[in-house]
């Protein structure tokens, strides 16, 4: 799909923000992408979103409407030349060769028009080249060229390295930006690599770096998508002076390389601050350190963000509007239950509600919110700080994970009693999730009146969009997509390309199971059922098992089948 471009106008101007893979939220507050001044603009009033077909608006339920060529709309696949209309402010959606003519009499010569559509349509960081890179062209680094080529494949190139801040584990600048490296100052090459390093995490929204000692080098590994990656093998003494850097940095014993050291570091780049969790653990040929980033862009932001489909969105968004009931999450460990509840209780007004989560540990840090971490040292577990919790006059509780009976009692009790919670359970899928209730020893009767909806999540990896090609699906594949997708003439494969560092998959998505707790269900939770009664009273609904939505996202050309029934089980 081309690069889009969303082009909005409003009484004091215009700008043109980029259509990316993750959806664009528009109204007044503050946390949407983008923000407009529009008296008649709801706080979140609609999203922009991109899909296997097109560009699509959604209303979230706005106050005014949304209208597409002055009809008020819920939902629309936007066509070319149609108009968005919120009050005074109106927005299309354009391509690049759109863009072109109108910045093509800005170029100079020999410049491309497409670097001045970029200017014209966001302002980003400098990609230049970092001060230290000289250093490490001249060591002859096995990894170091090969790195600096990894970083220019990627397409994101909204943050360079010379762009992003060290800070120490207090949050004190050690690295500023732009900084030239002093005479004599030998850890010059060690910090210009581990920027390196980090800028690969940001352009690519990793999730963990892996520097590994073997028996004559340091093997750089980068968890992508979920999978481990190959970015760098280094000479021992750059990985020695590498790993000396983060232990600085996270204020560490340098001294010490026998034993389990722990620490914490932080990035600041233009737009946001990142943290990240080290561990160095011994192992044979020395520490291998393990670096955990925690870069909330890599994470749904709002509940629309995660790309339900409409049916489970509306259920969703109903049940956080409510002011009771249980919003369970299950699925195994990371399968993104956290980052879902997070989603949702950033779509909740914080102005008008309490909001109180208990949590081990407090990772992501949202603003509006008291958050409250775990320390069963002294004694804060989560059945006890939760008891306390609903002393304190709370709308919405969010309790990080329903992992004992006392815990999961108490939690339904505070759904019946006037309180909305959110939680998360370790279950392969929404209905095993009800019977691991019962295994906690909740009373069915508790099930039945605290339950309002479980959702089941897996992450699935999204195919390239530069390089996946279609292919038409042998027997046996249509015969497994017929039944819910219908007759599908074509899938997509993946192939590898620089881009996506020859994966074939770039990003992640979310397949979901929605179960919503209806009378019908109430009364078969409460009579002790086995997996037969539930599934009977589902009949008839919409509901659609894990599998299901995974071979939907398939037949759209999100994914692969491979992908779907590795992350889903068949």
């Amino acid at each position: 799909m081309a690069q889009q471009i969303l082009e909005i106008k409003t009484p004091q101007g215009s700008r043109r923000v980029p259509l990316g893979r993750e959806a664009l939220s528009i109204g007044r507050q503050a946390g949407n992408a983008v923000v407009i001044d529009d008296t008649e603009a709801s706080r979140s009033h609609c999203i922009f979103e991109r899909v296997a077909s097109g560009v699509r608006v959604r209303d979230l339920g706005s106050k005014n409407g949304t209208k597409v060529n002055g009809e008020l709309i819920k939902t629309v696949l936007l066509e070319e030349g149609d108009v968005v209309t919120i009050g005074k402010t109106e927005m299309r959606v354009l391509t690049e060769a759109a863009v072109a003519p109108a910045v093509k009499a800005k170029a100079k010569s020999g410049d491309s028009v497409a670097k001045f559509a970029a200017e014209e349509t966001i302002q980003h960081a400098s990609a230049t080249p970092a001060v230290g890179m000289d250093e490490i062209r001249r060591s002859q680094l096995p990894g170091g060229e090969g790195l600096l080529q990894l970083a220019e494949s990627l397409p994101d190139k909204t943050i360079g390295q010379n762009d992003i801040a060290l800070l120490n584990a207090r949050g004190q600048l050690s690295h500023a930006v732009g900084v030239a490296k002093r005479d004599g100052d030998n850890s010059g090459e060690a910090v210009a690599l581990l920027r390196l390093i980090l800028l690969i995490c940001y352009r690519t929204f990793a999730s963990d770096i892996h520097i590994e000692p073997k028996n004559d080098l340091f093997l750089v590994r980068i968890r992508i998508d979920g999978s481990m990656v190959e970015a760098a093998q280094l000479k021992k003494e750059m990985g020695i002076r590498l790993n000396a850097v983060i232990k600085i940095l996270c204020d560490i014993d340098i001294a010490q390389r026998s034993i389990v050291q722990e620490g914490h570091f932080g990035t600041r780049v233009p737009d946001r601050r990142v943290d990240y969790r080290v561990s160095f653990t011994p192992a044979m040929y020395g520490q291998k350190c393990v670096i955990r980033v925690l870069d909330t862009a890599s994470a749904p932001r709002y509940l629309w963000d995660l790309h339900l489909p409409d049916w489970m969105f509306q259920s969703l968004e109903k049940a956080i509007r409510g002011d009771s009931g249980m919003v369970l999450v299950c699925g195994p460990t990371g399968s993104g239950k956290t980052a879902s509840l997070y989603a949702a209780l950033r779509s909740i007004d914080l102005g008008e509600r309490n909001v109180v989560t208990i949590e081990d540990p407090v990772e992501i840090q949202i603003e509006g919110i008291t958050q409250i971490p775990v320390n069963e040292e002294k004694g804060n577990t989560f059945p006890a700080l939760l008891r306390s919790v609903l002393r304190q006059d709370p709308d919405v509780v969010l309790v990080g994970e329903v992992r004992d009976g006392e815990t999961a009692k108490t939690a339904m009790q505070a759904a019946m009693t006037g309180h909305l919670v959110f939680s998360t359970i370790h279950s392969r899928d929404t209905i095993s999730a009800i019977f691991r209730l019962q295994d906690l020893g909740i009373e069915p009767y508790l099930i039945a009146s605290g339950l309002h909806i479980l959702l089941a999540q897996r992450l699935i990896r999204r195919l390239c969009r530069y390089c996946k090609v279609g292919i038409k699906p042998t027997p046996e594949q249509a015969a497994v997509l017929e039944p819910v997708a219908g007759k599908v003439g074509r899938i997509f494969s993946s192939q590898g390309c620089p881009r996506c560092l020859g994966t074939g998959f770039a990003g992640r998505q979310g397949v979901f199971e929605v179960l919503m707790v209806t009378e019908a269900i109430r009364e078969t939770i409460a009579k002790t059922p086995n997996a037969a009664d539930i599934g009977a009273a589902l009949a008839g609904t919409k509901f659609s098992k894990l599998l299901q939505s995974g071979y939907r996202l398939v037949a759209e050309g999100v994914t692969t089948l491979d992908e779907i029934e590795r992350a889903v089980g068949q």
